[in-house]
């Protein structure tokens, strides 16, 4: 879920409102580093919008070593609605600044006629769309709505790149006691292992489901860690 990049690391049905997401609107500050040293701050937001949907914002920028002399600046933004106490994506966009090197991707989610069209690039994808789909930005969101519900599994149909991919999270220990920048929390832990990389976000409960660490451990043994600094809330 996590990318160095990305650092990512969560419209509504008209008759439905916030209050269906386990996460209230805030906005939290987290180190984010690299093998232990800090490279960049990451700012997470999460909105309420006029017409009833839900924006989840995130943006990281260089602070020191290379990710500052590279001028790293990125953004990603999700809108979604909630549909049965689930995220469903409605429009998804990327940008990643740095150095020499851009990158940008769009997503338009039509749950009128059942795609999305993903564009990347030079990729230009359109592919059908089914329930619960969420970008992998927002996945964060379906993670905490499904803590919140007491969920036995975690399994998720993410848009990606140019289709939809079976996503599946598992837990790594209810009640885990962890000390960030903000404080020591009892944490909820998720955790999703691949060949190449293996993701786990730490939730807590009685701070609204905001998570407080993100960690990402890639092949090499290098390991990327957003840690919470201050949280806001409303």
């Amino acid at each position: 879920m996590i990318r160095i990049t990305a650092l990512s690391l969560c419209a509504m049905l008209p008759a439905m409102a916030l209050a269906q997401s386990p996460i209230a609107p805030f906005s939290a500050e987290y180190q984010t580093l690299r093998n232990g040293k800090e490279l960049a701050r990451t700012t997470i937001k999460l909105g309420e919008n006029d017409d009833s949907t839900t924006t989840l914002l995130t943006t990281t920028e260089g602070t020191s070593g290379l990710a500052k002399l590279a001028g790293l600046d990125v953004s990603e933004e999700s809108v979604v609605r909630w549909v049965g106490g689930r995220p469903e994506t409605i429009q998804y966009d990327f940008r990643q600044d740095v150095a020499f090197k851009n990158r940008r991707r769009h997503g338009e989610f039509d749950w009128t006629t059942g795609q999305v069209h993903m564009v990347d690039g030079k990729s230009d994808a359109r592919y059908a769309l089914v329930p619960n789909a969420v970008d992998r930005h927002a996945l964060t969101l379906a993670l905490a709505a499904d803590l919140s519900r007491n969920a036995e599994q975690f399994d998720y149909k993410v848009a990606m790149k140019d289709a939809i991919e079976d996503v599946r999270y598992t837990r790594c220990g209810d009640d885990v006691e962890l000390t960030v920048p903000a404080g020591t929390f009892s944490t909820r832990c998720l955790e999703r292992v691949r060949a190449k990389r293996t993701s786990k976000i730490w939730f807590v409960e009685n701070n609204g489901w905001i998570p407080v660490q993100i960690e990402q451990i890639e092949s090499k043994g290098d390991t990327v860690t957003l840690r919470l600094v201050s949280v806001e809330k409303g």
